[in-house]
């Protein structure tokens, strides 16, 4: 029995080494797991590493719902005549918007190499999905969706490529509603260069699409001759940027022109013509942490000769064709870059002269308690025309104020609310009906719920 136990003990003990050295061999569960997604730190927060490649990507986007109430105005056509009354129009709407974000960038010898692109969704109804179709509205029940791309451009060695921001308009998006001075939510397909000198001097030059632009392309005359929009505009800024914020002078040129063929069949063929555009502008931002953290002051000032849209032609001013007379009923007018003054003879072609002024004041309460405040002005001068058939536009100007407090509760989680008031005074001339003016002004709200990753 003793010979027999300890042959038994041995052999178990000889497995039991074997069992060991095997198990050595084998993978420990306490091992560090394969890092599949690797954090990439030389952009910033939020980059990681594409697998199998030097490329970083980063990706975000916001969710967002607005709910806006505005009472109904009456309707009234350029000449003064009521086209619809108040109670016909949508008085409240919902827009719901989805974005992503995507950022990709790949450290090279000559810099680096970026691709963006961010694409919007939106869902809306009510007076967020009216439009104006045959002088009044059409009120919107229903919902209309829709697919916008913000932004798509490659920049490398100091160029961009794409649809990308323009470098002229420098006002901060943290509004519910369209300010007087001019903005590009979706961008302008261009090219440009910005070159980085020392002491926090930058130059940028661009050359962009005239038709982003967004001014109405129909000219304020006898109705017939339009500027085509079909020539660029070529843009320059020089931004100097210190601990204080910054400070930005901007420049643009283009050329208006006309058809050869009247719009109007009755109409004379008059010929082309071309005229020389230009606008100027100044931007500037104050941080202003002597106040409270994060509090800021922004400034912007424009005038333009027969470039309109870089002053002023956001959703809510002269030049829409739907969303001033959403907020403001009536149709202050028919404003275009250039106006055929006189065609008894020979054509004669003046530009629209057009001025802004913004200011927009960011106030912290506390850390997640914050204010913004607006107001601004927004002058359309057109030039006197010779005596025609109908009700021609004059001298025109818009100025809003609007304010609104925001709750963050948690990091990149808004909830606001903002009230908003526009006055819009609207000239005429030629005027057969004996009108010679009219003021509309209108109020609305904002409520958003915006949650940004």
């Amino acid at each position: 029995m003793t010979l027999t136990k300890s042959l038994l003990l041995g052999t178990a003990a000889a497995f039991a080494a074997i069992a060991g050295a095997n198990a050595a061999d084998l993978p420990s569960k306490k091992a560090a797991p394969a890092q599949y997604v690797k954090i990439c730190d030389a952009y910033g927060n939020g980059f990681y590493y594409i697998p199998g490649s030097e490329t970083c990507l980063k990706l975000g986007g916001f969710v967002r719902v607005d709910y806006q109430y505005t009472p109904g105005k009456d309707l009234r056509s350029t000449a003064g005549v009521l086209t619809q009354d108040a109670v016909d129009q949508d008085k409240i709407g919902q827009e719901i918007r989805g974005r992503i974000d995507m950022d990709a960038r790949t450290s090279t010898a000559w810099g680096t190499a970026q691709a963006v692109v961010r694409l919007r969704g939106a869902n809306a109804d009510g007076i967020r999905n009216a439009s104006l179709s045959s002088g009044v509205y059409a009120p919107s029940g229903n919902s209309g969706t829709g697919i916008t791309m913000e932004r798509a451009y490659i920049r490398f060695a100091g160029f961009s490529f794409g649809l990308g921001d323009d470098i002229f308009t420098t006002m901060p998006s943290v509004m519910y509603h369209s300010g007087p001075s001019a903005g590009f939510a979706s961008g302008i397909k261009n090219l440009s260069y910005t070159a980085v000198f020392g002491g926090g001097f930058t130059a940028s030059v661009q050359v962009a699409s005239k038709t982003d632009y967004s001014f109405g392309t129909k000219v304020a005359d006898f109705t017939y001759n339009h500027d085509f929009d079909t020539a660029l505009v070529v843009s320059g800024a020089l931004r100097y940027t210190q601990s204080w914020g910054y400070i930005q002078a901007m420049g643009a040129f283009t050329t208006n022109s006309t058809s050869t063929a009247p719009l109007n069949t009755n109409a004379p063929l008059l010929g082309a013509a071309t005229t020389g555009a230009w606008a100027l502008g100044m931007g500037a931002q104050f941080l202003l942490p002597m106040i409270a953290a994060g509090d800021s002051l922004s400034l912007y000032a424009a005038y333009a000769d027969g470039l309109a849209g870089l002053t002023g032609c956001s959703d809510l001013n002269t030049c829409s064709n739907s969303g001033n007379k959403r907020i403001l009923g009536g149709i202050p007018g028919t404003f275009a870059n250039m106006v055929l003054t006189n065609n008894v003879g020979s054509n004669v072609y003046k530009n629209t002269k057009a001025w802004t002024v913004q200011g927009i004041f960011t106030h912290y309460w506390t850390p997640s308690v914050r204010s913004n405040f607006t107001a601004g002005y927004n002058q359309f001068l057109v030039p006197t025309v010779a005596a025609g058939p109908g009700v021609q536009p004059g001298n025109s100007s818009l100025w809003m104020a609007a304010g609104n407090l925001v709750w963050s509760p948690v990091r990149q989680l808004d909830l606001g609310i903002e009230l908003a008031y526009y006055q819009n005074k609207v000239g005429f001339q030629n005027v057969a009906t004996g009108i010679s003016g009219r003021t509309n002004s209108n109020w609305s709200v904002k409520t958003r719920v915006e949650r940004t990753f």
